[in-house]
């Protein structure tokens, strides 16, 4: 009786041990509390708050930004005074994974007033407002 115990309380540690040693060497989204997690962006997701992973930039026609496994881009924007800093720690995350939690918005460039002249305009874009957006380097 004993040799059957032990065996079954083997077999039930070594199962517990696998259980636990494969949850833990999976990559969890570790997302806000509230925040939907989202490999791409989309209209319906303006508004709302939302995690995303991707490879990090300071070097976009803007400033910073998030490109998604899709491609699709999310700028990180200041929409109050002030610029993205490009120091540290910004700077340790260029073409890193990052993960970027922040309500969703979209900018639609209003159309152009006729002109004899060329005239720069920003492309519609999505993007989080830096102030209230948070972002963690996920990967060295």
């Amino acid at each position: 009786m004993t040799g059957r115990l032990s065996n079954g309380l083997r077999a039930a540690t070594l199962l517990s041990i696998t259980i636990v040693l494969l949850a833990g060497g999976c990559e969890h989204p570790r997302s806000t509390p509230g925040a939907t997690v989202a490999n791409e962006v989309s209209h319906a997701l303006i508004g709302k708050q939302i995690t995303i992973r991707g490879k990090f930039s300071l070097h976009g026609k803007f400033g910073a930004y998030v490109v998604l496994d899709n491609q699709q881009v999310v700028d990180l924007e200041y929409t109050g005074p002030g610029t993205f800093t490009c120091g540290k720690p910004y700077s340790e995350m260029e073409g890193k994974l990052v993960e970027a939690t922040g309500t969703l918005r979209f900018y639609h460039e209003p159309p152009a007033e006729p002109s004899d002249r060329a005239v720069a305009r920003a492309p519609d874009h999505y993007y989080f407002a830096v102030e209230a957006a948070q972002l963690r380097l996920i990967s060295r």
